[in-house]
């Protein structure tokens, strides 16, 4: 049974920021029967979620997600959405309760960290947020400097292709 991939993603999301790492996973399963991936792009607003270029991707409902081994959060202009948002702040809680591994993508980690799950914890984002990050976030331990970091089954990476870095650790 494969693995699932759960990738969230929210109005004015950063279309890199999931199709980079979508494609670092795809691309290695080329062949392989059965692929150790399943993929699902989720948002609290399911249907044709548009990115911050205007390209929209199709999403499926956060509920009923069901067990997912990674989960994988976004980042992009629209992260005020989303970390504010106390559907979307309890789900990614609920699922970091069982996921194997919990990760974001550039200022994705502005999402994690609203839902308090890097207090403590080290973690990166996007260098044009590395000014905002701590302030809004002291209980973190911000590493502005890395591509990306992973401190225990969370990892953050700080740009769009270091999140192609992170997903091809991962």
């Amino acid at each position: 049974m494969p693995m699932t991939l759960g990738v969230l993603i929210y109005p004015e999301f950063q279309l890199l920021d999931a199709a980079g790492p979508i494609a670092a996973f795809e691309m290695p399963m080329r062949g392989i029967k059965p692929a150790p991936y399943s993929l699902r792009i989720m948002a609290l607003e399911p249907g044709l979620v548009r990115s911050s270029s205007g390209a929209a991707l199709f999403a499926e409902p956060l509920a009923g997600a069901g067990e997912i081994d990674t989960l994988m959060v976004v980042g992009g202009e629209g992260t005020r959405g989303p970390a504010s948002c106390p559907r979307t702040l309890e789900f990614i809680r609920t699922q970091a309760k069982t996921a194997r591994r919990v990760t974001s993508v550039c200022s994705g980690s502005i999402i994690l960290a609203a839902a308090g799950l890097l207090d403590g914890r080290r973690a990166t984002c996007h260098w044009g947020r590395s000014r905002q990050f701590p302030r809004l976030f002291p209980k973190v331990k911000f590493e502005p400097d890395r591509i990306y970091t992973r401190d225990g089954k969370f990892w953050t990476s700080a740009g769009i292709t270091a999140g192609i870095d992170l997903a091809l650790a991962l």
